[in-house]
């Protein structure tokens, strides 16, 4: 996951991650459910901070985890030149909210959330690989000139929004 230093606006950071989630024992699940399959979807912005990291902002997405689905919102993280990656966000589950911590690594565009540092607060630990994907947004430029402007130019540019 990387955004070269010459790219200091704002990309896109999508990250997509399957794996396992593990009961913390905080909650009451079938002796042959010991572990569920889980999948993870999250998108936000991305910038170069100074220092080097990535500062992944505005995440939202979604957790699966066996059959109930969680929504990811509020979430922040950072990635550094090291490939370790930390992300924070909130989730809901009926009746309580939730913390999704995810601690891990990149390389390239893959990414490993480890077991016992990630977790879906306090209910699972998770166990996920996928791949985290930055690009930047298009933007194009387009000239006018008019009659009245005896040879003035204007250019206006248009990045798209969301």
């Amino acid at each position: 996951m990387t955004l070269e230093k010459s790219q200091q606006r704002y990309a896109v950071v999508s990250i997509k991650a399957h794996g396992q989630a593990f009961s913390t024992g905080k909650r009451k699940i079938k002796p042959d459910s010991a572990f569920s399959s889980t999948t993870l979807t999250l998108h936000g912005s991305v910038h170069l901070e100074s220092n080097g990291a990535l500062k992944l902002d505005d995440l939202a997405g979604s957790l699966q985890i066996g059959l109930s689905n969680y929504t990811i919102t509020s979430g922040i993280g950072e990635a550094n030149k090291k490939g370790k990656i930390e992300i924070s966000a909130k989730t809901n589950d009926p009746g309580k909210a939730l913390e999704l911590i995810l601690r891990g690594s990149t390389d390239g565009d893959a990414i490993v959330f480890d077991r016992k540092q990630s977790k879906l607060c306090p209910l699972y630990f998770l166990s996920l690989k996928g791949q985290a994907v930055v690009t930047m947004p298009t933007t194009s430029t387009s000239s006018t000139e008019s009659d009245d402007d005896e040879g003035q130019q204007s250019t206006v540019t248009v990045a798209p929004t969301g």
